[in-house]
């Protein structure tokens, strides 16, 4: 398999063989040269055509370029950081727009690869934890829980700054640290803005939800119903796609609406930025379903932006507003936006790539309703409140399993003594997660102004949660 291989030319990393000749390092000066400069203009499959025939009788064309497209919202590839010799081959560190990668080579005297692969930088973390400002008090057990996390997490020298709240026991908690941008020593606060990325998905879902509450539809309507034209290709036999498989992600469709290179002033590294309605609908005619809907789970951007495009025709009104009728306006959440203005901008903490470079917010995109919401730790306490509390009986059809441990927009599953819902957010310069625990009463929110990982912080935040009293 493919995927496979990758990852075994990507373990090549530290093993060196004796410095080549002269000779024999023009061709990989030359191959990776050409392979730069196809893969920053998107010519994937003039990438294949440099393989050697001891590539090509394994890996396919379609394999290849299906690969590199996955790679691709890494941005251009900028510069070669550095190089050395591996395994009969050659390891390159690659800087690209918004993560460094590295891309291992063999390449034959005849100037053709007969290995290559993509891998990513690993991180070196700190030792020890850095001196990190910080709003914690320390005064009792779980202060002291939560900053022994948080200063772990900060190991990784990719952070920045980071916003945490907790509902436990039924009372809220707030910790900041670090910084809202880079040197200026300011620690974020309550109101400091994060994009929340994936996390709108929730908010797509509950207005969905909301929908179906008020009997405007229901999950099984076929989403042909809600389109403004015929779509005879979103069914599969005799199945159609439904409103519920949106929303929990078994509608069969793409991660991302295959002519998204198609647009005007296209960047990799921001997708969305210029996708319009005319693209998107366009993408919508063309796909071709490979099973029937409804079963298996694929992860879709471009289903949940459907969805949002989908409520706004039933309440004939644009999602902005809807989101503030239904969600943000009851819940008090009065800085929670679709999107940005330049008072928006001005709250904002800073958005930072993988490999610390700072970055652009999110430009308004047709796929909005996928991932464009921004809020703060104020605003999402609140929401994170509701979805402990679960009064509102949108609410609770959100959480309500359908299939594959998926709700309405949310990951969920029965731990046998309580239900665990939660969501991951992610855009090229945030990171944010979202977890509540209804039965315990308990819940959490993490925001982040860079990509330095967060598991083991959303872990080990979740374990003091599910504590018993």
């Amino acid at each position: 398999m493919l995927l496979r291989l990758f990852l075994l030319w990507g373990s090549f990393l530290l093993a060196t063989v004796p410095s080549f000749s002269q000779s024999s390092q023009l061709p990989y000066r030359q191959v990776c040269d050409s392979i730069i400069a196809r893969f920053n203009r998107d010519e994937f499959k003039a990438i294949y055509q440099l393989a050697d025939t001891s590539f090509s009788r394994t890996i396919s064309e379609n394999k290849l370029v299906t690969y590199l497209k996955s790679n691709r919202n890494s941005g251009n590839i900028i510069r070669v950081v550095s190089q050395q010799e591996a395994r009969g081959g050659v390891l390159y560190h690659l800087e690209f727009e918004v993560r460094d990668m590295n891309m291992f080579l063999k390449v034959t005297l005849e100037g053709k690869f007969s290995s290559f692969g993509l891998s990513s930088v690993p991180v070196s973390l700190f030792t020890t934890p850095p001196s990190i400002a910080s709003s914690n008090a320390l005064k009792t057990d779980l202060d002291q829980a939560i900053d022994s996390l948080v200063r772990d997490y900060f190991r990784d020298p990719r952070a920045v700054g980071l916003s945490i709240g907790l509902i436990k026991d039924g009372r809220p908690f707030m910790y900041h640290y670090g910084e809202i941008k880079k040197e200026s020593g300011k620690l974020p606060t309550p109101l400091t803005g994060y994009e929340i990325g994936s996390v709108t998905k929730t908010f797509t879902a509950l207005l969905l939800a909301q929908a179906v509450t008020e009997k405007k539809v229901t999950l099984a309507d076929d989403i042909r119903r809600y389109l403004p034209s015929d779509y005879p290709n979103l069914q599969f036999g005799n199945q159609p796609v439904t409103l519920q498989d949106l929303a929990n992600h078994t509608a069969r469709l793409p991660p991302m609406p295959p002519n998204i290179g198609d647009q005007p002033g296209y960047n990799p590294s921001t997708p969305e930025a210029n996708y319009d309605s005319s693209l998107f609908y366009g993408a919508l005619h063309a796909v071709t379903l490979d099973t029937l809907p409804g079963y298996k789970f694929d992860y879709s951007n471009w289903g949940m932006a459907i969805l949002g495009h989908i409520v706004e025709r039933v309440y004939h009104r644009p999602y902005d507003q809807l989101l503030k009728q239904y969600i943000t306006l009851p819940l008090g959440m009065n800085q929670t936006s679709y999107h940005q203005v330049d008072e928006d901008k001005k709250r904002m903490a800073l958005p930072y790539t993988e490999n610390g470079k700072e970055f652009s917010f999110q430009a308004e995109s047709f796929l909005g309703p996928a991932g464009d919401i921004h809020s703060n730790l104020a605003d999402m306490m609140r929401y994170l409140q509701a979805q402990i509390s679960e009064k509102d009986p949108a609410i609770r059809l959100t959480h309500q399993p359908t299939r594959n441990n998926i709700g309405l927009g949310w990951g969920v599953r029965n731990t046998g003594s309580y239900w665990d819902i939660q969501h991951n957010g992610s855009t090229p310069g945030f990171t944010t997660h979202i977890s509540a625990f209804p039965e315990l009463g308990n819940g959490c929110v993490i925001l982040a102004n860079s990509k330095a990982n967060m598991g083991k912080l959303i872990l080990g935040t979740q374990a003091i949660l599910k504590q018993k009293k």
